[in-house]
C-alpha cells in the first residue's frame, strides 16, 4: 500500500512469550472456537491499531522521533484534554506526602476550592484543581467501576498532556473512573519531608494501591504508567509478583535498562545537546522549589544549597542527589539496580508494553525482548515510529495510543475480569527471577 512508504507510516510489531497466559471462555461467541482468549487476540479484536503488523499514519511533518518528542515538549495542550481533578493526600509511613488526582466531571465553586490542607498551602492550585475536604463523602466509595492508576514520567504530573488524553477519553466514554498518582513533590505539591523519589522507589506506589483499595473495596484496579513512571510501574508489579492488586498493567515509553538510557541519551548529539540538559534542568527546577525542605537533609542539605548550578545531565544531579539520596554510592549503581528489567520475569500481571524504536531518549537496543519471551504474562509492542511518549496523529493532539488503549483495557475489563473467566498458565513455563525487589535502605533525613 501507498502509505507503507510515506515517511510518517507506524508499523506495529509483537514480541509475544514462547507460552503466554490465556483465559478460558464460557462463551464460544467471545473467541470462536478455541474457547481460550490471549492478550493478542484481545488486541486484534478490539485494539487493531495494536495488532502485529498494523500501520498507522501519524502527523505527516512529524516523520522521526526527535521530531515527534520535540512536538511534545513545545505543545502542552492546554485547552484540550481538559480535566477537573480533585486531590487527596496522602501521608506516608515516614511523615512525608504524596498526592493522588482524581478525575471529576466538574468542580462545585460552592463546594470545592475552600478546603486546603495546611502542608500543602505552599502551592497553588490550578483553577481545575482542589482538594478533597477530610469531610468529603467522594473520597469513599463501595462502587464497583473500574479505576485506572496512571503513573507520570520525570518531574510530570497529572497535568501532562499524554496523561490528560488518557485520563479524559477513558473517563468520558469508556465508564472508567481514573486517577493520577503524582510522585513526591510533583504537580505543585508540597514535600514535608527531604525525600523525593527514583524510577525503582515502589514503596510510595504500593501504599497508594493499598489506600485506594481501602477507600474502594470494590473497584477493580488498573494502571498506565509513561516513562518513568512506565519504570516504578513495572517494578511495582515484579516486585508484587504474586500478590498484585492490579488487574492488567500497561508501560508506554520505558526506560527499560536505566544505564543504556543514561548512556544513548548524553552519546547522540540531540541527546547530549538537547534532552539531557533539558531533563536534567527539569530536575534542578524542582529541587529549587522544594530547596527549603531538601536542605534540612541531614547528609545532603549542604549539597543542596551549593551544587544546583551547571548541572547539565541526568546523571550528573542523580550522581550528587538522588543516588546517595537512596543509599547508592553512584547514579551508575542506582541505574543498574533500580531497572526495570531486572524484575520483568518475576511480574504475574497482565501486562501490556509499548515502546517506539526511534525514542531519541530511551534507545532501542536494550528492548528486553527475550525477557519478554520467557515471561507468559507479558506482551511488548514495538513501534517504527512516536518518539518518546509521543506518538502523535495531528496538530490538535490526538495520540495514536490513546483510543486503542481505552478500548482494550474497557475489553480487559469486560471480557475477562467481570465474566470471571479462568487463568489458564503452564506453570512449567514461568521463569525463575534471580534478582530481588530493588534496594531499600533506611533513609535518613
Amino acid at each position: 500500500m501507498l502509505r507503507d512508504i510515506l515517511p510518517n507510516c507506524l508499523r506495529v510489531k509483537h514480541v509475544l512469550p514462547d507460552h503466554p497466559i490465556v483465559w478460558q471462555a464460557d462463551e464460544e461467541s467471545l473467541v470462536g472456537k478455541s474457547g481460550t482468549i490471549s492478550m493478542q487476540e484481545l488486541i486484534d479484536r478490539y485494539s487493531p491499531e495494536f495488532s502485529h503488523g498494523a500501520a498507522s499514519l501519524l502527523h505527516p511533518m512529524l516523520v522521526n522521533g526527535h521530531l515527534q518528542t520535540a512536538y511534545a515538549a513545545y505543545k502542552p495542550f492546554k485547552t484540550i484534554d481538559r480535566v477537573n481533578y480533585k486531590r487527596l493526600i496522602l501521608r506516608y509511613p515516614d511523615q512525608g506526602e504524596g498526592t493522588v488526582d482524581f478525575a471529576v466531571k466538574s468542580l462545585d465553586p460552592q463546594r470545592d476550592g475552600d478546603y486546603v490542607p495546611p502542608s500543602q498551602s505552599a502551592h497553588e492550585l490550578p483553577k481545575n484543581y482542589s482538594y478533597f475536604d477530610p469531610d468529603d463523602p467522594r473520597q469513599f466509595s463501595s462502587d464497583d467501576r473500574p479505576m485506572l492508576i496512571v503513573l507520570h514520567g520525570l518531574t510530570g504530573g497529572s497535568a501532562e498532556s499524554y496523561a490528560r488524553t488518557l485520563v479524559s477519553r477513558i473517563t468520558k466514554h469508556y465508564n472508567f473512573e481514573a486517577c493520577v498518582f503524582n510522585a513526591r513533590g510533583c504537580c505543585q505539591s508540597t514535600i514535608t519531608t527531604p525525600q523525593t523519589y527514583n524510577g525503582g522507589w515502589t514503596n510510595d506506589i504500593r501504599f497508594c494501591v493499598n489506600e485506594l483499595r481501602s477507600r474502594f473495596p470494590n473497584r477493580r484496579l488498573y494502571m498506565v504508567g509513561f516513562s518513568l513512571g512506565a519504570s516504578v510501574l513495572s517494578n511495582y508489579i515484579g516486585e508484587e509478583a504474586e500478590n498484585s492488586q492490579i488487574d492488567c498493567a500497561v508501560a508506554l515509553g520505558n526506560p527499560w535498562d536505566l544505564a543504556h538510557s543514561s548512556y544513548y541519551i548524553n552519546n547522540t548529539k540531540m541527546g547530549a545537546k538537547f534532552y539531557s540538559p533539558a531533563l536534567a534542568q527539569n530536575l534542578v527546577d524542582l529541587s529549587k522549589t522544594h530547596m527549603e525542605v531538601l536542605k534540612t537533609h541531614s547528609k545532603l542539605g549542604k549539597r543542596y544549597e551549593t551544587k544546583m548550578t551547571n548541572i547539565h545531565t541526568v546523571e550528573h544531579f542523580d550522581n550528587l542527589f538522588t543516588a546517595p539520596m537512596f543509599g547508592y554510592n553512584t547514579a551508575t549503581e542506582y541505574y543498574r539496580n533500580a531497572s526495570s528489567c531486572n524484575r520483568l520475569l518475576s511480574i504475574r500481571t497482565p501486562f501490556l508494553a509499548i515502546n517506539s524504536l526511534d525514542d531519541p531518549i530511551v534507545g532501542y537496543e536494550a528492548m528486553p525482548e527475550e525477557e519478554i519471551r520467557a515471561n507468559p504474562y507479558t506482551l511488548l509492542i514495538e513501534t517504527t515510529k512516536g518518539g518518546h511518549v509521543a506518538w502523535f496523529e495531528n496538530t490538535k493532539g490526538k495520540r495514536w495510543y490513546t483510543d486503542p488503549l481505552c478500548r482494550f483495557l474497557s475489553a480487559f475489563h469486560r471480557e475477562i475480569v467481570v465474566k470471571n473467566l479462568k487463568l489458564v498458565v503452564d506453570a512449567e513455563e514461568l521463569p525463575h527471577n534471580n534478582v530481588g525487589p530493588v534496594m531499600t535502605t533506611n533513609l535518613k533525613f
